[in-house]
């Protein structure tokens, strides 16, 4: 067996120093934006595809627009108990020039790697131009034209890196769907995990429930009751229809 060089051992040092370094940048990223001790700072970077109508909806979005964000993480912090009573503040930025590098639809385990490589290249130079101080978490929201017959690109939320791309309508009427949509993305970010089943869209009883239908679901089971979990996903269901057009893609989470 051949004996290592000095030149193998050096490239065999780097290596590993460089995964120990990624190592434990990933264990810090997750720990400092889950201690609860200071607010996080979020930038939303507003990027707008398609014609001017969008690109003049996006560049009006101004950090106000997303105060209901801002205001429903207070309330859960309540909720769950953390001290801090503002988790998370919302800063607008639109220092983001073009649209994240794209994902293939059909992409590899390899081609999915060297994309979140570039993605987070792309998103570390976005925030060295951005004005605003660093932020902990990147929300890059994509705004485009609806078109009831074609749905969104999937909008994903990545722990590695801090950052989240949402995939968002340029309507006012769609601005509280949005919301959802980047709550839910940030919320991935954080670590938080799907509540729906990825087979179907339905949201999981009772877990993928929230507030007083959850608890409904809770109590009517302990008792033998399961019928409530029918009613319970008709009730979010129809909430769903109520309060969003049907394009909206977060109504694939409650919708078969």
């Amino acid at each position: 067996m051949a004996r290592r060089t000095f030149f193998g051992w050096l490239r065999l040092v780097i290596l590993l120093t460089v995964l120990l370094v990624v190592g434990l940048n990933a264990w810090f990223d997750r720990a400092l934006t889950t201690d609860w001790d200071l607010p996080l700072r979020v930038t939303v970077y507003p990027i707008a595809t398609g014609d001017e109508d969008v690109a003049a909806y996006a560049g009006r979005l101004e950090t106000d627009d997303f105060a209901a964000i801002d205001a429903f993480f207070a309330a859960q912090a309540a909720i769950h108990g953390v001290a801090i009573e503002e988790p998370v503040r919302i800063r607008v930025s639109h220092a983001a020039r073009s649209t994240p590098p794209a994902r293939a639809r059909d992409a590899g385990l390899i081609s999915t790697v060297l994309w979140s490589l570039r993605t987070r290249y792309w998103a570390w130079r976005v925030a060295t131009h951005d004005p605003l101080p660093s932020p902990d978490i990147q929300i890059f929201a994509i705004y485009q034209r609806g078109d009831a017959h074609r749905p969104l690109p999937d909008s994903v939320g990545l722990t590695k890196g801090l950052y989240a791309i949402a995939n968002l309508y340029a309507e006012p009427g769609a601005a509280g769907a949005n919301d959802i949509v980047i709550a839910h993305e940030l919320l991935h970010t954080l670590g938080a995990t799907d509540k729906y089943d990825l087979a179907t869209g339905w949201p999981r009883v009772p877990d993928g429930l929230g507030g007083q239908v959850d608890r409904d679901v809770r109590r009517t089971r302990a008792n033998g009751d399961r019928s409530v979990a029918a009613k319970a996903c008709c009730v979010t269901l129809d909430y769903a229809r109520s309060n969003v057009r049907q394009r909206q893609p977060w109504c694939r989470l409650v919708e078969p």
